[in-house]
């Protein structure tokens, strides 16, 4: 039986729309007392749906940590009373404290920043991916698939703001950040490209700024490759922000080049690829790609054995692609941080 239901069967006089509102405040309520109770440590908590119990007229849900050594741990319940919507019970605030700290310290032991994490088919380094690329032969590579920062950071009013909202139907919701950090500095394509494309010898493909199209398509046909065109990322969920104003941007560009006679995998692709973004909670990097689109351009772009190349790998999503589908691939990460994280996300792949 539905929340919607629940609260209709116990309450008939209570409309639909009422027994959401009520949903939203206890959800807005637990909201409020896990930002104050953990200001450092909001984001590795969550609670659970609010369930009403009509013998008590109280609203329980539990508390649990959020994907911690790969699992959720319960740490307790929030107790709200169903009339004065008041906190009437809640977990230990020391208790649940030092019970995320235990199990933070607990967390697989990271790489140290000079060691290079190997595993089948893949290589990820910390460091320059440019400068690493040098050291390439020339036509090595048999695609190129990155995703290089463009400067397109531009924080939004909201980031000054509490960062969490509630949807309409009282489920939570993290705002996601137009400034996406010190590393989004703009990087000059014909600056990045001019000592890497002697190295492939197949496909090219990179994520750009919508202003830089014509530029790389320019640089392609300066370094004698095909100029392909342009790939469309549609997101089925884009930020919706400012949309009373102005059409929402729900694509990101890709410009696609390539040696004459390369091989393509596709037959009747179109040049539109339609997925989902994913959610801040999915993320260790802000830029963050599905990991489904980027399989996609691997298969349509290479061969199983293929040398794949990424010198701006951040979350190293190209790595787990392109060594899942039978690729040998090598990423280069430059942010110390962003290495780490990414270099968690790759441990089920070594091996």
């Amino acid at each position: 039986m539905s929340l919607q239901r629940t609260l209709l069967s116990e309450t008939p006089s209570m409309p639909v729309d009422l027994a959401v509102e009520k949903k939203i405040r206890v959800r807005a309520v637990a909201n409020d007392w896990i930002s104050r109770s953990f200001p450092t440590h909001r984001k590795y908590l969550l609670h659970t749906s609010p369930k009403y119990s009509a013998s008590d007229n109280a609203w329980t849900m539990s508390i649990s940590t959020r994907n911690l050594n790969g699992h959720s741990v319960p740490v307790g319940s929030l107790v709200i009373d169903g009339k004065d919507e008041e906190i009437v019970d809640a977990p230990d605030i020391a208790g649940v404290q030092e019970r995320l700290l235990t199990l933070l310290s607990g967390e697989e032991e990271l790489p140290t920043l000079d060691e290079a994490q190997i595993g089948h088919n893949f290589e990820f380094r910390l460091g320059d991916g440019l400068v690493g690329a040098n050291s390439l032969p020339d036509k090595s590579i048999d695609l190129l698939l990155t995703d290089p920062p463009y400067g397109i950071s531009k924080g939004y009013t909201c980031e000054s703001q509490v960062p969490r909202r509630l949807r309409k139907d009282g489920t939570d919701f993290i705002m996601p950040k137009g400034n996406f950090g010190d590393w989004d500095k703009p990087i000059s394509p014909r600056e990045w490209t001019q000592g890497v494309l002697p190295k492939v010898r197949g496909w090219f493909v990179t994520f750009c700024a919508q202003a830089q199209i014509g530029e790389y398509c320019e640089i392609l046909k300066d370094h004698k490759f095909v100029a392909v065109g342009t790939l469309v990322w549609q997101k089925t969920n884009p930020v919706p922000f400012n949309h009373r104003y102005k059409p929402i941007n729900a694509w990101e560009a890709l410009v696609v080049g390539k040696r004459s006679g390369t091989k393509f995998n596709g037959h009747v692709v179109h040049n539109v690829f339609v997925h989902k973004s994913p959610s801040p909670q999915q993320r260790i990097h802000t830029t963050q790609k599905p990991l489904p689109l980027i399989e996609r351009f691997v298969e349509l772009f290479s061969d199983k054995g293929d040398f794949v190349f990424d010198p701006f790998a951040g979350s190293a999503t190209t790595v787990v692609a392109a060594a899942g589908l039978g690729r040998t691939v090598l990423a280069y990460e430059k942010d110390p941080t962003i290495y780490q994280s990414a270099c968690k996300r790759l441990a089920a792949l070594k091996g």
